[in-house]
């Protein structure tokens, strides 16, 4: 007897010859290189970035230093204060003039002196309009009331207030190369001794570093409020500036990536401003995206080609599997022959032959079993049909009785008996969702008129529903519920009984209104939808609860019911849908 040759498996060729020799190691160790080079790509970045932005937020904060400094040179220096008393108290035009020429030689040295180093540029303007610059005087073609940005300036009172629409202040005007605060002076005889203006060159805040990735970018000031005080770049809009300086007031985070956009943002020390650089992600981290697409580029290029020696080689291991998969169909034929292959080359695809063989006998006995199953199945569900009673019989009977009734002369029971039918008819007829208003008043009768016979002449029911409103549709089974809840929880133990109907329409709506005087809701639940029935009552066992989410699944939370809590005794609940007719008008 030859020894059974024992064969690899198929997992294990795979596993030993492509995935565990070349493709894991390979991809491990070129994903680990690729991660390393990246990180230290974009931390290299970053740090230089980060330098840069603080060299420029430097050079901000030191002009923002001296435009402040500047600004206060009129507020603190004795002699600037007493060239501004002079102006006040200066008896005629003439002594006004030498004030004011004074103050005008005190902007020229404060310009030249201070802002100087970054080009600024100061103003002054007097209580009475007259506006005091280095390059002349000028007087306010309007009052300072009616700018504005005025009001504001008189309530941050000495603090500066920063707002670019006071460059129209300047002689320059339409010029919008500026950034401009302005501040209230210290006050002299209850008033405001006037308010001095500084404007700093876009050019000191738009500065960037010799690197190109920092210039690619660009630096934005925010006032306290968050708005943006430079001019907007075009490389980005004002809702992404906004949104940069939103998130971090959110988060708290000073730097790092926001919808695409890498930023740093610092506070200013010298002022309640904050400063900004805003770059596209995408520039910024370009050397280390490049590193990446090579990474994948290569890592395609390598599994292209293992992917060709895969091919061979599952080839040859899955043809024997193929030859199975292509005669599965014929396993319910019985011919062995068929699942039966002259090299079988691995022990999965031998012991895969046995199965289906075995298989092909065990299928065989199941076909046999199910075709018994299916015919002793058909049988007893002749046996259940013949057995049930329909609604066509269950109608024809009531009827023979109420017949009945009538030759007996019990008028009575044949009412109920054809009041009964109705309902039982409505219950029974569930393929349409909706019905008019008619159809559900006509239903709704017969139930009342059963309610009358149960509870006697205690309770008196009206209907006031205009005929125009017959027509619209309204949800099956909601009316009666309604009554049916007045019914066993207002009128089973009253004397003198009143539930009223009305129907109107409201604008594109209908309004159904139901009232009794009952009991009332005191005590009780208000909200239909925390009405619980603890069981099935009445015809339909459909609750308050049940109607109002079967009305927000049909027409939206807008439409439902609602109870009117105001009411001293007594229900009135609202029933609101939106007014349709059959075909959608």
């Amino acid at each position: 007897m030859s020894k059974k040759r024992k064969e690899p498996s198929i997992c294990h060729s795979m596993i030993k010859h492509i995935t565990g020799y070349v493709l894991l190691p390979l991809f491990a160790a070129l994903a680990v290189l690729a991660v390393i080079l990246q990180h230290h790509l974009s931390s290299g970045t970053e740090e230089a970035l980060q330098m840069m932005f603080a060299q420029n937020a430097g050079r901000i904060e030191n002009a923002i230093l001296q435009s402040n400094y500047a600004s206060s040179v009129i507020i603190t220096y004795r002699e600037n204060y007493n060239l501004l008393v002079n102006y006040y108290r200066a008896p005629n035009a003439y002594e006004k003039n030498r004030a004011v020429m004074q103050l005008e030689k005190m902007i020229q040295s404060c310009e030249t002196t201070i802002l100087g180093s970054f080009q600024g540029e100061m103003l002054l303007v007097i209580n009475d309009g007259k506006v005091v610059c280095s390059s002349g005087v000028d007087d306010l073609t309007d009052e300072l009331e009616s700018f504005p940005w005025f009001s504001f300036i008189g309530n941050e009172k000495q603090r500066p207030h920063w707002d670019n629409r006071m460059n129209e202040l300047f002689m320059k005007n339409g010029d919008r190369q500026y950034v401009v605060f302005g501040r209230c002076l210290m006050q002299y005889q209850e008033q405001p001794q006037g308010y001095v203006f500084v404007r700093i060159p876009k050019s000191v805040f738009s500065g960037a570093g010799q690197d190109s990735r920092f210039q690619k970018g660009t630096m934005v000031m925010y006032d306290d409020r968050g708005r943006i005080l430079t001019e907007e770049n075009q490389r980005f809009s004002s809702q992404e500036l906004q949104g940069i300086y939103e998130f971090w007031q959110f988060s708290g985070q000073k730097n790092g990536q926001y919808h695409g956009l890498y930023y740093i943002l610092s506070p200013l020390s010298y002022s309640s401003n904050v400063v900004a650089y805003v770059a596209r992600a995408g520039d910024v981290f370009a050397r280390s995206r490049q590193v990446m697409i090579a990474a994948v580029i290569f890592m395609f290029l390598v599994t292209a080609g293992f992917m060709w020696i895969t091919v061979t080689i599952s080839k040859y291991i899955t043809d024997p599997i193929l030859f199975f998969a292509k005669r599965a169909p014929m396993i319910e034929e019985n011919c062995p022959e068929l699942l039966v292959l002259e090299d079988p080359r691995f022990l999965e695809i031998r012991e895969l032959q046995e199965g289906m063989l075995g298989a092909q006998k065990r299928i065989k006995s199941l076909l046999e079993q199910v075709r018994q199953e299916t015919a002793m199945r058909e049988k007893a569900r002749f046996d259940v049909l013949r057995a049930q009673i329909t609604p066509h019989f269950l109608f024809n009977t009531l009827n023979a009785v109420r017949w009945k009734a009538l030759i007996n002369q019990d008028g009575e029971v044949a009412d109920i008996l054809s009041e009964l039918g109705v309902l039982l008819g409505e219950t029974y007829k569930n393929t349409d969702e909706l019905e008019t208003i008619g159809s559900a008043v006509r239903t709704l009768e017969a139930y009342v008129n059963i309610m009358k016979i149960r509870f006697g002449d205690n309770t008196r029911f009206f209907f006031v529903i205009p005929d125009e409103l017959k027509e619209y549709l309204i949800p099956r089974f909601c009316l009666q519920p309604l009554v049916e809840n007045s019914f066993i929880h207002g009128m089973s133990h009253m004397e003198n009984g009143v539930i009223v109907l009305r129907g109107e329409h409201r604008g594109d709506d209908i309004v159904l209104t139901l009232v009794d005087n009952g009991p009332g809701v005191r005590g009780r639940a208000v909200d239909p939808e925390e009405i619980k029935e603890e069981k099935k009552r009445g015809v339909t066992g459909i609750g308050l609860s049940n109607i109002n989410h079967r009305l927000h699944m049909l027409y939206g939370t807008s439409y439902g019911l609602s109870i009117d809590r105001e009411l001293e005794e007594g229900v009135r609940i609202f029933l609101t849908i939106p007014a349709m007719k059959e075909g959608g008008t």
